[in-house]
């Protein structure tokens, strides 16, 4: 079959010709890429973008060769891409693996405070509780949790200050037994 076949073909969309110029390109793409590839990439994964773009550009290409050199140039470029993703990579993973190893230790720490704070919390009086627990776990205004309980602002104020009081005592005694 001659360029303007596929040519025309791939201008009006023509799936069949698609399918052959796939037919026709597929296996030597894949050696390609297999080839330029230094990781555990998917070959076939490259090869099946590269021929995405080729579909989304289809009206661009004049000659069978063009079509040839940019399906060629797309794996490379791909393939170059991966390298210098991966490079990147383990350049900085040791780097990323220290700040989760941090992250981690961040979280278990906030984790294990966050509980004591809310078994402190549970042994305050249901008033202390809910005011300092609309305030501070809410983020509720004092007016807010005010209207949301329906008590006065004082009352809002008193009992923070009282509640706070409460489980600086509890926690201290709680830190003592650990």
């Amino acid at each position: 079959m001659d360029d303007e076949f596929y040519i025309t073909g791939l201008h009006q969309g023509d799936e069949s010709v698609f399918r052959e110029l796939f037919d026709r390109y597929h296996n030597r793409l894949c050696y390609f890429a297999t080839a330029l590839l230094t990781t555990d990439q998917n070959a076939e994964d490259v090869v099946q973008e590269a021929f995405v773009k080729l579909w989304q550009k289809k009206g661009h290409f004049h000659n069978l060769p063009a079509i040839k050199a940019f399906l060629y140039i797309t794996v490379k470029n791909h393939c170059l891409n991966i390298y210098k993703h991966d490079r990147v990579v383990r350049k900085y993973g040791d780097l990323l693996e220290e700040e989760q190893d941090a992250d981690v230790t961040v979280r278990l720490i906030e984790a294990e405070v966050l509980e004591t704070v809310y078994q402190a919390l549970q042994k305050l009086p249901s008033g202390c509780r809910n005011v300092l627990r609309l305030s501070y776990f809410e983020e509720m205004k004092n007016k807010e949790v005010a209207d949301h309980l329906r008590i006065s602002i004082n009352t809002v104020k008193t009992q923070k200050k009282r509640g706070l009081q409460l489980l600086r005592t509890i926690l201290k005694v709680t830190s003592l037994f650990l």
